[in-house]
């Protein structure tokens, strides 16, 4: 999918999440994927179908709406490579998983033969009810993918699981429909974004670290189906739904928080921008300006939380970043033997740091480099996790 534009049909039920739909065309075709949207007539009450048809550039199906040619169910299936039903209601879901099909999104979900994804939308009652529990169940066993949900506050005033996700996290799940889901039953964890270390209340010592790459990397896992917990300090990024996320700040805490949730994971991936470095005494009070204007500051070492987890790792594999300005790959080579690290994802300042693209060297030891060209962080991320699948003799679907 990745050689031509992507073609996404997208089916759009009768759930108040609908109004966001506009916003997620609008993220789908700046990205080049074309979009055609069916409605079932409770959605056609919700969201303009002259917007939809603005917004994709292209004619809007439904059961009251004039087609423009025959046999509708047919020809869409043939013509999309991804069809996604979002936002999916409780009733749409339990239609298509007893294959009923009395209107056309639902004729569609049974004539479609590619990837099919729903992405839930219900309130939290209807969400965890054991009917809609089994439906679901029913979704995945037959290979479709269902999206998770998010919680927080609903339409109807209630709190809790059953919220649609955001619109940029479905986006990436769109984006990822082609990757193998070879991480199935595997727990990733993901060290991401920047610590920073207290210099007084006022001011820390911290990076440039914008914590996309990790981002990037969770989004990529859940595409491939792994179970990721994410341990981040700050980032300019929003990670996304469906993972378990643990905010720290100082190195101090993102190494008690990978320490707690090594144990449970299968592969650890170390792309956090952990200061190496911390003041040695860190003021109790705001630091005033000195008379003479000079401030001296006095560091210690913090620890080498990447060594330390290789000595915890057993059958666990470790994947480390060397951020480098100068020695290449010999000396990201000279880290990862050191550290102890399974893999070592070398790049450089100039060509990575605070920036939306990424140009990597992934070294194994006793193996050539695999060097790739500048890419989006988003594309890079997917190599990184396909080349931890292919080391790791992992199936490919």
């Amino acid at each position: 999918m990745s050689t031509k534009t992507l073609r996404l049909l997208l089916g759009v039920s009768g759930g108040i999440a609908a109004y966001k739909i506009p916003f997620l065309i609008r993220q789908l075709t700046r990205l080049s994927v074309e979009v055609k949207v069916v409605l079932n007539e409770a959605a056609e009450t919700l969201v303009g179908v002259e917007t939809l048809r603005a917004v994709s550039g292209n004619p809007v199906f439904g059961d009251t709406i004039a087609p423009t040619y025959d046999m509708d169910h047919i020809r869409l299936a043939e013509w999309a490579d991804v069809f996604l039903i979002c936002p999916a209601t409780a009733n749409t879901i339990a239609k298509i998983a007893r294959g009923i099909a009395d209107n056309l999104l639902t004729t569609l979900a049974l004539s479609f033969n590619g990837m099919l994804m729903v992405a839930p939308a219900m309130n939290t009652v209807m969400w965890e009810n054991p009917a809609t529990g089994d439906n679901i169940a029913v979704l995945k066993n037959r290979g479709i993918r269902v999206l998770p949900v998010a919680s927080g506050p609903l339409a109807c005033g209630d709190d809790g699981p059953g919220r649609m996700i955001a619109t940029e996290t479905i986006v990436e799940y769109v984006l990822g429909a082609a990757l193998p889901r070879c991480f199935t039953g595997r727990k990733i964890l993901i060290a991401s974004g920047a610590t920073a270390e207290p210099l007084d209340p006022v001011r820390v010592i911290t990076n440039r670290s914008s914590g996309r790459m990790g981002a990037a990397l969770a989004h990529a896992a859940l595409c491939m189906d792994a179970d990721v917990t994410v341990v981040s300090g700050v980032s300019q990024t929003v990670m996304p739904e469906g993972i378990t996320l643990e905010q720290v700040s100082t190195t101090a805490e993102m190494a008690a928080a990978l320490k707690k949730h090594f144990a449970g994971c299968d592969i650890c991936i170390m792309a956090a921008a952990i200061s190496d470095f911390r003041p040695k005494t860190p003021s109790g009070e705001k630091i005033q300006r000195p008379a003479d204007g000079i401030l001296s500051l006095a560091l210690e070492p913090n620890q080498d939380v990447a060594a330390t987890l290789a000595r915890m790792k057993k059958n666990r594999f470790l994947v480390c970043f060397s951020l480098e300005t100068d020695g290449g790959e010999r000396r990201a080579a000279e880290k990862m033997q050191a550290k102890g690290c399974d893999m070592m994802v070398y790049n450089t300042v100039e060509d990575t740091l605070g920036k939306e693209t990424a140009q990597v060297s992934i070294l194994l030891p006793g193996e050539p480099s695999e060097k790739f060209g500048a890419m989006s962080k988003r594309d890079c991320a997917r190599n990184i996790l396909l080349s931890i699948a292919r080391k790791l003799g992992l199936h490919h679907e």
